[in-house]
């Protein structure tokens, strides 16, 4: 039988990009994120995970939770060999690397880096920790509680059929073919460069597709959120056009709240396609500006996003089980 075995991928860059100073989003500091490695690896060791396979990147956040927990770690810690880029590669060489050996990942980053391991995670159950800027998809959790959650299905004390949930993804087309996704939010621009990849420039946006949608998140999928409020449950997503129309104020960056109006606004059910009117476009995934595409695009909501652990429900399971049992 496999080891209990645990994937960690810590992204250096979440929580640390532009927008930290285009609007008031709070720095997320790497030695913090080695301070919930540190606690991740004692919760895992404690509670029955025998390895962790990590990515290396350019911080050495594992390494560095290594050199302070010293001795008091036993369980065995690899670090994936592979080169580093410093980008988005590394995310999903590491995802592709992992998802053979092992029984579920830990993700230490926002949306965007979610998005990476999501087009590589296959069916490995993952547990998204929140590091990031506008983040609707990870969890805000304590390193802890996350810890004991990935433990029970990582020792198959819960099994994944039973503790984690199938998220929703936006599927993008070009012309017929798969060109990306997203987890969150899909917008189609008028952007003609990458650059600093954050958006927050309402005049440059002018279509929103959105798996998740409510007031209370913070980001592009706030724009339709303030319309009307879909959960990750919900087998529904939903379709904005900016134009001249009502006219609302959504939070699209933190402490921004910007006027927008809205000309058209269509509810999705799962796998109905949509097609945008935005062509050429760059278009932000997740809140960052990451592909181009012309000719046809089109776009579905489908349920063939990553497989996620429901830590409550897990931990439920557990406990009635005797995981914790002394």
């Amino acid at each position: 039988m496999r080891k209990a075995t645990v994937g960690i991928i810590a992204n250096p860059e979440s929580g640390r990009d532009i927008r930290r100073l285009i609007a008031h989003a709070s720095v997320f500091d790497n030695m913090e994120k080695v301070n919930i490695v540190k606690r991740l690896l004692l919760i895992m060791q404690e509670l029955g995970v025998e390895k962790v396979l990590a990515m290396p990147e350019t911080f050495g956040i594992v390494p560095a939770a290594l050199h302070a927990i010293g001795e008091h770690l036993s369980m065995e810690v690899e670090m994936l060999p592979m080169k580093v880029f410093g980008d988005w590669r590394d995310t999903i060489r590491a995802t592709e690397l992992m998802k053979d050996k092992v029984n579920a990942i830990i993700v230490i980053g926002g949306d965007g880096t979610n998005r990476l391991v999501a087009k590589a995670s296959e069916e490995i159950p993952i547990m998204p920790i929140s590091t990031g800027t506008n983040n609707v998809f990870p969890y805000m959790i304590e390193a802890t509680i996350a810890g004991a959650a990935v433990s029970a299905i990582a020792t198959g004390i819960v099994k994944p059929d039973e503790g984690t949930r199938k998220t929703k993804r936006i599927e993008l087309y070009e012309d017929g073919k798969l060109k990306d996704i997203a987890l969150v939010d899909a917008v189609a621009t008028l952007h003609s460069f990458k650059g600093s990849k954050a958006v927050w420039k309402p005049e440059y946006l002018r279509e929103v597709v959105a798996s998740i949608s409510s007031p209370y998140n913070i980001g592009l999928s706030s724009i339709p959120g303030i319309l009307k409020e879909i959960t990750e449950r919900d087998d529904l997503g939903i379709y904005v056009e900016l134009g001249e129309g009502k006219s609302i104020k959504a939070p699209i960056a933190p402490g921004i709240f910007k006027r927008l109006e809205i000309k058209e606004v269509k509810v999705l059910n799962l796998n109905e396609e949509v097609e945008l009117k935005t062509s050429p476009s760059l278009l932000a995934l997740d809140g960052e500006r990451e592909t181009e595409m012309k000719g046809e695009i089109t776009a579905k909501i489908t349920r063939n996003g990553p497989r996620v652990i429901d830590y409550r429900k897990t931990l439920k399971i557990a406990a009635e089980r005797g995981f914790f049992d002394d």
